[in-house]
């Protein structure tokens, strides 16, 4: 079974090289797989994502792994706050791409 994200897309979508030579796009690109199938558990992962899901995945690893690149980065943060924190701008776009709705209150 293929992964429905891999590390190779993302660093397409950044127009890097990979491998990386610290292994952080690996590391982005699994943290936002565990993210997504933890919280979009209606998909079945062993058949294609829809286009939406796995761009937004993508997206957002791009995202995370461009805030871990950063020279300041995120000291004193845990790894939850920065993967979240880590959507910036786009946090909506890329929410409403993977489809990640807001929790509601019965």
């Amino acid at each position: 079974m293929a992964d429905w994200i891999t590390p190779e897309q993302v660093a397409q979508y950044l127009g890097v090289s990979y491998p990386d030579v610290d292994g952080r796009i690996d590391l982005c690109t699994a943290a936002v797989k565990a993210a997504v199938e933890q919280r979009r558990s209606d998909i079945d992962y062993t058949l294609p994502v829809g286009e939406d899901v796995h761009a937004g995945a993508i997206m957002w690893a791009g995202q995370l792994w461009q805030s871990r690149n950063a020279p300041s980065g995120y000291a004193g943060y845990g790894d939850e706050t920065t993967l979240y924190d880590s959507l910036g701008a786009r946090r909506a776009e890329i929410l409403r791409l993977l489809g990640w709705r807001r929790p509601v209150v019965a």
